[in-house]
């Protein structure tokens, strides 16, 4: 459980002694959240929890909330940029993002740790480092790119069991499992890059960078991973890397086949078939596409698709439908930082689900990540983690941009004037 809320102290006659009591606040006259659909009701909060209307004492502060739409608090499924800063915390609190799952990062420490418990900070999930190959993905990203720009020049060995670990075969999949419970993983992120050509890519040095592990190997990690009480999110590319990582039973995929740049004549191997989209249906994967990644390379300055994307996007298009006509959860990520508008509104605009569809993955997907915690609610015993907003976004997904107020555990959040992109 991450913090308790904000009290206000208050002197007690006998013998000057301190006692806590919560604060309690009544939103009125707003549009509120009941996971289905907005009604018109109040809204009640006691320090850190939503309560009972008619359970309020006669001292609680009213909040007119007419004209506004109260959802719970956003949050985003792939995001690699969870410092523990009050800068970058901002950046996700404002735009509405309370949770976040940071499936690959350099070691947290148990003071990185503390800082993301605070009752005023965003709550962050990390894998620690994934788990890959010699030569796989993210190792080139790290040494060749990021150990520049990022870490100072760091060798190569030192983001070997820090960034990302090797997992060949059985006996380093469970030495990496074992370092990363020890580092305290909350999760497991796992590679799996073009598996149909593990055997070509494997000693082929082209392949570095654009291979990740063996698929024989994948549903030994999957079941040693749960084992330790781990679940698992993989990094795909194919779909073929999707039918290894569903028929391994791994909990999320991390992107779904079709969410980067591709060359078009490598969509074929990135197509779903309703196979797929059965199988995956059938193992309780959950799914976060990422697949608004694409739109800083599909649009031009005026908004208009170019040419050269459509294919992509119509195989994004038909994939979620596939998906989501099988019945496979969908959730909200970026693969960046922040907020998490875009992707919703792509799914909007790419037609694979309607304003008020991509608004209830957008409010479903912070209580899958944190299946523990009340979140993601706005009934009695919910955690009071809200936002107020200016329009209906199950009417315009646009409105989840236009927040007016962010209550975090109750209190109020501060902002800080930057543009929502």
């Amino acid at each position: 459980m991450k913090r308790a809320g904000w009290m206000v102290l208050v002197c007690l006659a006998a013998g000057g002694a301190a006692a806590q009591t919560p604060v309690e606040t009544l939103y009125h006259g707003g549009h509120v959240w009941t996971g289905r659909g907005f009604e018109a009701r109040d809204l009640a909060v006691r320090g850190d929890r939503i309560i009972d209307p008619s359970t309020l004492g006669p001292s609680a502060t009213r909040v007119d909330a007419t004209g506004r739409w109260l959802t719970p608090a956003y949050a985003n499924a792939h995001a690699h940029i969870t410092n523990a800063t009050m800068e970058t915390s901002r950046v996700y609190t404002d735009s509405g993002v309370f949770y976040v799952w940071n499936p690959n990062t350099i070691v947290q420490d148990a003071e990185d740790k503390a800082f993301f418990a605070r009752p005023d900070t965003f709550d962050v999930r990390v894998a620690q480092g994934g788990i890959t190959e010699p030569g796989g993905h993210p190792e080139r990203l790290y040494v060749e790119f990021l150990a520049q720009s990022v870490y100072g020049g760091r060798p190569r060995e030192w983001f070997i069991g820090n960034a990302f670990h090797y997992g060949s075969t059985p006996a380093e999949i469970d030495a990496a499992l074992d370092l990363l419970k020890a580092q305290g993983a909350d999760f497991v992120k796992a590679y799996l890059l073009n598996s149909e050509r593990y055997a070509e890519l494997r000693d082929d040095p082209s392949g570095y960078g654009r291979k990740g592990l063996n698929p024989e190997n994948f549903a030994y990690l999957v079941q040693a991973a749960h084992a330790r009480g781990l679940p698992v999110a993989v990094h795909m590319e194919t779909a073929h890397d999707l039918e290894v990582a569903a028929s391994a039973g791994a909990d999320f995929a991390a992107h779904l086949p079709g969410y980067g740049g591709d060359d078009p004549e490598a969509l074929n191997s990135k197509r779903i078939t309703p196979e797929l989209a059965a199988l995956v249906a059938r193992s309780g994967m959950r799914v976060i596409p990422t697949y608004g990644v694409i739109r800083g390379s599909a649009y031009d300055e005026a908004g208009a698709l170019n040419p050269a994307a459509e294919s992509q996007i119509a195989l994004q298009r038909e994939n979620l439908r596939l998906l989501r006509e099988a019945g496979v959860p969908i959730l909200i990520g970026t693969d960046g930082r922040g907020p998490i508008f875009s992707e919703a509104e792509h799914l909007v605009e790419i037609g694979v689900a309607t304003p008020a569809e991509a608004t209830r993955m957008v409010l479903e997907t912070g209580a899958v990540l944190f299946p523990e915690r009340r979140i993601g609610c706005l009934e009695a015993g919910c955690e009071a983690d809200f936002l107020m907003l200016e329009a209906d976004p199950t009417a315009d997904i646009s409105a989840l941009r236009r927040i007016q107020t962010r209550i975090m555990q109750g209190t109020e959040l501060a902002t800080t004037p930057r543009p929502l992109s």
